[in-house]
């Protein structure tokens, strides 16, 4: 193999395991992003716990209302079995039967409200809970075929590294020199070839002691981009 062909060879395999490094950064980034399934399981916890809160709410509301209920049916027991025959203690039953109904209209109505945003918050749970499923089967998915397709580009990149090794063995110590000083100047293009008379890469028509030079297998660099030039 040529020296111009290992090194257009040498570039090619430079250039796929800089995709392949790029792809496997985004890999590594998208499995360690796991906002989303925080933010639904965070979403999920508090209305969890809200939807708790709320069922707390409406069963210490129906048990004042039970307690409530019994203390006026006591009340109103005494006040007419004829137990109680003192017209000033038959007052204060009756006001307290009087206060004791009004507890329970209130307490009905801060029942029926309580229900209201029981129903919603258990809603409002039983949604999250699903979101924070199907966000956690699409994750699952997700990092399962991200993982395979990590695996298969770390293969991919330790061939393309052996190969490397083998051709750059064929490139002369000064022109490899050359690539590795030009890759970070010309975007990690360091070499063009030659079409016809122009630059592969600039799209400069190249001085005819340049062609010379390329299609004799020698050391020759674009005019315009200061490439690697090769046929």
């Amino acid at each position: 193999m040529p020296w111009t062909d290992a090194l257009l060879r040498f570039q090619e395999i430079d250039l796929e395991l800089q995709q392949i490094n790029r792809r496997l950064t985004e890999i590594a980034a998208i499995l360690h992003d796991e906002s989303e399934l925080s933010q639904a399981r965070q979403r999920a916890e508090q209305t969890a716990q809200a939807a708790h809160t709320a069922n707390k709410t409406q069963k210490d509301i129906e048990f004042e209302l039970q307690r409530v209920q019994t203390d006026l049916q006591q009340t109103e027991r005494r006040l007419y079995d004829g137990s109680v025959t003192n017209p000033r203690q038959l007052e204060d039953l009756q006001a307290k039967s009087q206060s004791l109904r009004r507890r329970i209209a209130k307490l009905e109505d801060d029942l029926l409200e309580a229900m209201v945003a029981r129903e919603e918050a258990d809603t409002d749970a039983t949604t999250a809970a699903t979101h924070l499923q199907e966000v956690s089967a699409r994750r699952a998915v997700l990092c399962q075929a991200l993982t395979a397709e990590r695996d298969t580009l770390q293969a991919r990149e330790q061939v393309l590294r052996q190969e490397a090794q083998h051709v750059q063995e064929r490139i002369p110590s000064n022109i490899l020199d050359t690539y590795h000083y030009l890759h970070s100047r010309t975007g990690g293009i360091p070499v063009a070839r030659l079409n016809g008379e122009i630059c592969s890469m600039c799209g400069v028509e190249v001085l005819k002691p340049t062609q010379r030079k390329v299609k004799n297998g020698e050391e020759a660099y674009c005019d315009g981009c200061r490439r690697l030039l090769v046929a």
